[in-house]
């Protein structure tokens, strides 16, 4: 007598083709939705560069004087309060951006590649008069400078950051 042997359960090869397109097409779609998250993940990450490098920037040129006339040690008369008045250059008068010693001397400072752990990031420096603090530069009041600090990141995008300068 033939024993009757149980028949073995598996997938048949319909059912594994049919399995794995099912489970491909699941991939797809998870994908798609992690795909941007990881991207605007790593945003913050430049926008923080962005940041420390503008304020950076931004502190060494308000560490410098008022003006190329402003004194830098006692009496401390204000460029306007001198017989030669303020400075009309707005430019570097010195060769290097080591001897800047007047905020002045950072307009129209460009630098594309800052290069070490900013690499890929540029920045560019705009000093103009706003004694009225209007943020129009068509005054000619030596109260104040605006200092525009734009920083572009690797990824093109723009961050602007601005100050004043007092003239005292």
């Amino acid at each position: 007598m033939a024993v009757k042997r149980p028949r073995a359960r598996g997938f048949t090869l319909v059912e594994l083709i049919l399995g794995i397109v099912i489970f491909a097409i699941a991939m797809v779609i998870v994908f798609t939705l992690i795909a941007p998250q990881a991207r605007q993940s790593a945003e913050p990450l430049v926008q923080v560069k962005a940041a420390k490098l503008g304020q950076s920037l931004m502190n060494e040129i308000l560490g410098k004087a008022y003006d190329e006339n402003s004194d830098r040690s006692p009496p401390f008369q204000r460029c306007d309060e001198k017989p030669v008045g303020c400075s009309t250059t707005r430019g570097p008068e010195e060769g290097s951006r080591d001897l800047y010693d007047d905020v002045d001397d950072y307009n129209g400072l460009s630098i594309t590649d800052v290069g070490g752990t900013y690499s890929g990031f540029a920045a560019s420096v705009v000093v103009a008069i706003d004694g009225d603090y209007d943020q129009s530069s068509n005054d000619n009041i030596e109260q104040a400078k605006r200092i525009e600090v734009t920083i572009t990141a690797p990824n093109g995008e723009r961050y602007r950051f601005d100050a004043y300068r007092g003239n005292y």
